[in-house]
């Protein structure tokens, strides 16, 4: 019999090529250098050297092990929490070993996660749904979608111990935006079921009198809400909660009180930290961070900078020295630093000599200093102030409920004067002007939401006033706003 010819030597060797880089691809490089859709993977040595400067706690696993792999999970401690807190622990140990470790939410507001829970358990009512959706609008995406794709277990694991610690939560529920789609929603559905299997999750948890199910949900995009009768809660993915219970009351729903009774939520990267605080020990866990702040946090770098990354470092550290686990000793700023956004685009526009400034929760909290989801946009001496703080108020003002008159007629004047300052269309007295509306927005807003969007506008007015003083003179310092210069003067825009 004629022996069948084999594939040639160099296409052998291509699959194998092709069969690695899949492998990565396929659970590594999410939580590689990424922004959006584009994934930027690094030459081997300079990514290790990248991770070895980092703090990487909650993100450790990510692009180690097989996401999808339970019995990797496993290894390297996964469900050793929840399986410490079911047999071992009652509800009340668990909720004081998180308030003596003082976690907080990573979230704008930062609350006390131990706090919240003897909250909800000291009501009448303990909530019905323990719920994972995001909290802090797009610019928590990257960061969101970096942990599911690297650890969902890890979420699960979180979600589980949320629901035993306020007293035996029966229903879980992760909201996923469509754009998540296929890869997260395979991942997580994936370990769902695995964990199901092991009895993690599901009737009897581990064999004891605890049971706790989880499903995904397909959380409906903003085109598809009607504004009216569907506000912004805590995040673009949140209105869909209110939807499932048909409620109708919104205005008050930070007031504990009034609070839809059936849902506990919060966000990934919280439900995260569950499973290593209990699993360290909240000493061990408190010995990162600050004192009114435990453990790490994830930063997201990008703006003018060469390399857009996530950072994990201890809450308390400084931007300075962000940019340094990012870039080494060299900057890869692509000129010198003038000033950054922290938190979002709702979040402070504050000057470069703030960058020594420690990110905490705490630090400056009067003057608009906001850890926020941890994203933070670099801006050089190129970029117009003026152009950042109309871009954030634009993606605020998409995601506004334009329920109440304060918040959703305010956002757009304010975006009506800076349209006309960087034309060259300013009058007298705009800058006070718009210091008023902002005053009246954050005083007068019904929600969380309506407040921050005042943000930007103070913090930028008042560290870079002499720039909108500039506006006003027809000129622009970065030469960046197309009405104010030539063309042989232009510079490009900030892309954030």
């Amino acid at each position: 019999m004629r022996r069948q010819a084999g594939p040639p030597a160099s296409a052998i060797h291509k699959e194998d090529a092709m069969t690695m880089i899949e492998k990565i691809g396929g659970f590594a490089a999410g939580c590689y250098l990424h922004e959006e859709s584009t994934i930027r993977l690094m030459e081997a040595k300079q990514y290790q050297e990248f991770l070895s400067r980092q703090c990487r706690e909650v993100m450790q696993n990510c692009g180690r092990i097989n996401p999808e792999d339970i019995d990797a999970y496993i290894q390297t401690g996964g469900f050793n929490a929840l399986t410490a807190a079911v047999t071992t622990m009652t509800p009340d140990r668990v909720v004081e070993e998180i308030k003596k470790a003082a976690l907080r939410d990573r979230s704008a507001e930062g609350l006390f996660t131990g706090q919240s829970w003897e909250a909800y358990r000291s009501v009448r009512h303990l909530p019905r749904y323990v719920v994972s959706t995001r909290t802090g609008g797009f610019s928590e995406a990257w960061i969101e979608r970096s942990l599911l794709e690297g650890n969902p277990f890890a979420l699960i694991e979180g979600m589980a111990l949320t629901a035993y610690a306020l007293g035996g939560v029966g229903k879980g529920i992760i909201y996923l935006p469509s754009a998540y789609k296929p890869l997260i929603f395979r991942r997580m559905t994936r370990a769902l079921h695995a964990a199901q299997t092991r009895r993690y999750i599901g009737h009897n948890i581990l064999a004891m009198p605890f049971s706790f199910d989880v499903e995904i949900r397909e959380a409906m995009g903003e085109d598809q809400f009607s504004k009216t009768n569907h506000p912004f809660v805590c995040g673009e993915c949140a209105r869909a909660l209110f939807d499932f219970e048909e409620a109708t009351k919104f205005e008050s729903f930070q007031n504990l009180e009034a609070w839809p009774k059936p849902f506990y939520t919060n966000n990934v990267e919280t439900y995260m930290n569950l499973p290593l605080l209990l699993r360290k020990g909240a000493d061990s866990f408190a010995a990162r961070g600050t004192k009114n702040a435990a453990g790490t946090k994830i930063f997201a770098l990008t703006g003018k900078t060469r390399h857009p990354c996530l950072v994990e470092a201890p809450l308390g550290s400084t931007l300075a020295e962000l940019l340094r686990i990012a870039d080494g000793e060299n900057s890869s700023l692509q000129g010198e630093l003038k000033a950054f956004q922290l938190g979002g685009s709702g979040g402070g526009i504050f000057p470069a000599r703030f960058q020594d400034t420690p990110l905490d929760f705490d630090s400056l909290a009067n003057l608009g200093w906001k850890v926020g989801s941890g994203y933070v946009v670099l801006m050089d001496d190129k970029v117009c102030i003026l152009d950042m703080v109309r871009y954030s108020l634009s993606q605020l003002i998409s995601e506004s409920c334009d329920r109440c008159h304060p918040c959703g007629k305010a956002l757009k004047n304010l975006l009506s004067i800076l349209n006309r300052l960087m034309k060259g269309l300013g009058e007298a007295g705009d800058l006070e002007t718009l210091e008023m509306i902002a005053r009246r927005l954050q005083a007068q807003s019904r929600c969380p939401f309506g407040k921050a969007a005042a943000v930007p506008v103070f913090t930028s007015l008042a560290y870079f006033r002499s720039e909108y003083e500039s506006h006003l003179h027809q000129r622009c310092p970065s030469n960046s706003c197309k009405d104010l210069v030539k063309d042989s003067e232009r510079t490009f825009k900030l892309a954030a």
